[in-house]
C-alpha cells in the first residue's frame, strides 16, 4: 500500500467519525481495516544485545526462604490515605536488611510533616501518580516542602524523586492540592526508621501500626 493510500484511508475514517450518524459505520470499517493498518505500523522486533541463555531447572530447598518478606500490609493511621498501606520495616521484618520503605495512597490534602527533622542516612521521597498505566503522567497535585536550615521552599507539581542527603534538614511538608490520587513512598537507607526532630533526638526502631493479613 502506498503512503498516499494510507493517508487517504486515515482521512476517510476521521471524516466518517466526525458525524454522529457515522459512528456505527466507522466501527465496522475499523474492524475490517484493523489488520491492514496494524501491518502498516508493524516494526521488526529489536534484537537483544544479550546472548540467549538456557533457562535453569533449579534445585529444591529452603536455604533462601528467609530472604522473602510477604507481611508488609498495614492499617493506615492517616485519614488522607485510602485503604491499607504497604510498609517494609527493614531489620524488623528481614534480619540484615539495610532499608525501610513505605507506600501510601493519598486521596486528599493534608499536612504530612509539621516540623523539620534530619536523618543520619540518605533518604528518598518519591511522588507518583496512582492511575495505571501511567504513574508519571497521572500525577496531578501540589506538595509544598522546605529544605535546609534556611527553610528553602519548594513546590512539587509533577512526578518527582527527591534525594535528601544525610544530615540535610527537611520539612515541614504539606500536600496542598490533590486533583487525583497520589502514590507516595519514603525510602530510607537504614535498617530502622530514625531521625532528629527539632531540638530532640529520636532514634527509635518504629514498627508501625502492625501488619495485617
Amino acid at each position: 500500500m502506498s503512503s498516499k493510500d494510507s493517508t487517504t484511508r486515515r482521512a476517510f475514517f476521521q471524516d466518517v467519525t466526525a458525524g454522529t450518524a457515522g459512528i456505527a459505520v466507522a466501527s465496522a470499517l475499523a474492524q475490517l481495516g484493523a489488520p491492514a493498518l496494524a501491518q502498516e505500523g508493524k516494526k521488526p522486533a529489536a534484537k537483544s544485545p544479550f546472548p540467549e541463555m538456557p533457562w535453569p531447572t533449579g534445585t529444591i530447598g529452603t536455604k533462601y526462604d528467609k530472604l522473602f518478606c510477604t507481611r508488609f500490609k498495614e492499617k493506615s493511621n492517616l485519614p488522607a490515605v485510602d485503604g491499607p498501606q504497604a510498609y517494609f520495616r527493614g531489620q524488623s521484618e528481614l534480619p540484615g536488611a539495610g532499608i525501610n520503605i513505605g507506600w501510601q495512597l493519598f486521596v486528599r490534602p493534608m499536612r504530612l510533616e509539621r516540623t523539620f527533622h534530619k536523618h543520619d542516612v540518605d533518604e528518598y521521597l518519591i511522588f507518583l501518580g496512582a492511575s495505571l498505566p501511567d504513574l508519571i503522567g497521572s500525577f496531578d497535585g501540589e506538595i509544598e516542602l522546605f529544605l535546609g536550615e534556611e527553610l528553602e521552599k519548594h513546590v512539587v507539581n509533577k512526578a518527582t524523586i527527591l534525594y535528601i542527603p544525610r544530615g540535610l534538614q527537611h520539612c515541614p511538608l504539606e500536600i496542598k492540592v490533590l486533583r487525583k490520587p497520589m502514590m507516595f513512598s519514603a525510602l530510607m537507607l537504614a535498617p530502622y526508621f530514625n531521625g532528629v526532630y527539632g531540638a530532640e533526638k529520636m532514634y527509635a526502631a518504629y514498627d508501625g501500626p502492625g501488619t495485617i493479613d
